[in-house]
């Protein structure tokens, strides 16, 4: 019987190149989910298909590739049960997220919001009225040092700010452009020193409302925070109170909990908060990097070598 790997739909010149990587490979690309529960009995490894249903059909299952990089929404204690490799798109969206998370940055120091409410009445604003900064010699700490926040800190050192980042992995190799690693405990005593903070952790079970009350007290009053991950690392409710009493200067969301978020929302209305629709992740290049990682975890699969970006089921990133 040859090995058989369920994926979504690909064009020709995608299929030949699977092809090509593994000959003795069935692929397998229902054109809907009820197809894809139909086929997964037979299935010795899925790609995007990955759902409790198809996991309890499937009992051959060998690799599961998602095209995500966060995989709370997977069937986690399922997946480790049977022992499965479960490998995720780490890092294939930090670019993008970084770039995004530049992006809210730069506006909150350049005033952008401000001026772009004055262009829309039409009106020629004094540089005296809006105290725009400059990045440079400020400090940025970076929360959740993976493909994000890596990405994040490198294009913020070329700003010339001061990065500092807590990381679970203390003993991996300091990246010349952060100036201190410290276990995720320090973050209390991080906090107080930043000028911004930019949300960079994957939602699991241990990162959930990483940011509450205690953590908006210790920041500082001129500190901005910025999230374009998953919304519910930051509780929203403390958020509310934090900007209502001024305990910091504002918010650049990508994400927010709950999401989408309704229209009659409150933060919708504070004028030191910018929100995007979870956009950070859109990105002309992000499917090709999606599709060259698939193929070299094809690869490694069909040559049983290990895979790349296997997911700690623990950790659950």
């Amino acid at each position: 019987m040859p090995t058989k790997i369920l994926i979504p739909y690909m064009d020709q010149t995608k299929l030949d190149r699977l092809h090509e990587i593994a000959p003795d490979v069935e692929f397998l690309h229902p054109k809907d989910w009820e197809e894809a529960l139909a086929l997964a009995p037979e299935i010795d490894a899925t790609y995007s298909f990955c759902t409790e249903a198809i996991l309890d059909a499937a009992p051959k299952l060998r690799w599961i590739q998602v095209g995500s990089a966060g995989v709370e929404r997977y069937p986690l204690k399922k997946i480790k049960a049977r022992n499965i490799p479960f490998t995720n798109a780490k890092e294939i969206y930090g670019i993008q997220l970084a770039d995004h998370t530049m992006a809210l940055i730069l506006a909150f120091s350049r005033q952008l919001p401000f001026l772009w409410r004055a262009q829309q009445d039409r009106i020629w604003k004094s540089r005296k009225d809006f105290p725009a900064g400059e990045l440079s010699g400020e400090t940025l700490l970076v929360v959740g040092l993976g493909g994000t926040g890596l990405e994040t800190a490198r294009r913020a050192a070329v700003f010339g700010m001061h990065i500092l980042a807590p990381r679970r992995q203390t003993d991996l190799p300091l990246p010349n452009f952060v100036e201190a690693l410290h276990p995720p405990e320090a973050l209390h005593d991080l906090l107080p020193e930043a000028d911004w903070v930019a949300v960079c952790l994957p939602l699991t079970v241990h990162t959930r409302d990483t940011f509450h009350d205690a953590e908006f007290d210790l920041m500082k009053n001129s500190a901005y925070i910025v999230c374009v991950t998953r919304g519910a690392i930051i509780n929203t409710e403390a958020l509310l109170r934090a900007l209502d009493r001024k305990k910091i200067a504002g918010a650049g969301l990508d994400v927010t909990d709950p999401e989408p978020l309704a229209s009659d929302h409150p933060l919708w209305g504070y004028e030191n908060v910018i929100i995007t629709p979870h956009a950070s992740g859109h990105s002309p290049h992000a499917k090709i990097r999606m599709f060259n990682l698939f193929c070299e975890n094809l690869r490694r699969f069909v040559n049983s070598e290990p895979l790349i970006n296997i997911v700690d089921l623990d950790l659950q990133y």
